[in-house]
């Protein structure tokens, strides 16, 4: 059972095309966790670009998969991290991807025994989660999608989702779009998780910075930024405002490693 739940995961993560989903309104999102052990790094990212990667690029639905993202997390990083790599699906909607579900099971039969298992040697899928694009912004530059991620992940108090995302949209959208004008920055989003959910689970809510240079993560909302921006703002109430709705679980650095449109 195992190995199908990673062999599907692999399949559906493959199978798109890069149109820049992640930006649009609406568009959900399915994120796989996997752990691959250190010395394997290099023989994982080559196994899927030149075995998996080739098995899809000519079967692109459009219609259905929108985007694909393979990601190497940087920090943390270390074997006592849960995860090291991401691969992140986007879907226009929720229907298409049981369709994908059932057409990747059928194929999955097809595959040669040597990819199947070399796939179950080199990674272990951990878990996945889906999630929504609530709010966001992105350079009009048509290029590749930046080479560094910045993933906050959030947890927003019961009954503040809605005044959360209204700050996303009111406050921190226009600061990072000053910053992508300035070339700091690539494109910024605000999602929220669909499942899985609960009050166990450690957030609900994720924010990921996209840069094209790493020097431009250390440098986020300064004063002169926000002044700039918004004249006549009292920043110690916007930031208040903002910590009364949510607090930041954790921060990751991941790089990307390849992706397809």
């Amino acid at each position: 059972m195992k190995r199908i739940v990673l062999l599907t995961c692999m399949f559906m993560l493959m199978m798109v095309s890069l149109g820049y989903s992640q930006t649009e309104e609406g568009a959900y999102l399915n994120f796989d966790y996997l752990k691959v052990k250190a010395e394997d790094y290099t023989e994982f990212e080559e196994f899927v670009q030149t075995q998996w990667k080739p098995l899809y690029e000519n079967k692109i639905d459009k219609e259905k998969i929108t985007g694909w993202y393979f990601y190497r997390v940087a920090y943390p990083g270390g074997q006592a991290a849960d995860y090291n790599y991401v691969l992140l699906t986007t879907f226009d909607e929720l229907n298409t991807m049981v369709e994908v579900n059932g057409e990747m099971r059928k194929q999955i039969a097809d595959l040669e025994a040597d990819i199947m298992q070399q796939t179950f040697d080199l990674a272990t899928h951990q878990f996945s989660e889906l999630w929504k694009t609530e709010a966001g912004t992105m350079n009009n530059v048509e290029k590749a999608p930046g080479l560094y991620a910045v993933m906050n992940y959030m947890m927003v108090k019961p009954g503040k989702e809605a005044e959360y995302i209204t700050l996303e949209n009111d406050m921190a959208r226009p600061l990072h779009e000053a910053r992508i004008e300035q070339g700091e920055m690539y494109s910024w989003r605000t999602y929220s998780l669909l499942k899985p959910g609960g009050l166990d689970y450690q957030y609900n809510f994720a924010t990921i910075d996209y840069y094209e240079e790493l020097n431009d993560i250390e440098y986020g909302f300064t004063n002169e930024l926000i002044k700039s921006v918004m004249p006549g703002t009292d920043i110690n109430k916007m930031f208040e405002a903002i910590y009364a709705t949510r607090d930041i679980v954790k921060s990751e650095l991941w790089l990307l490693v390849d992706s397809f449109e």
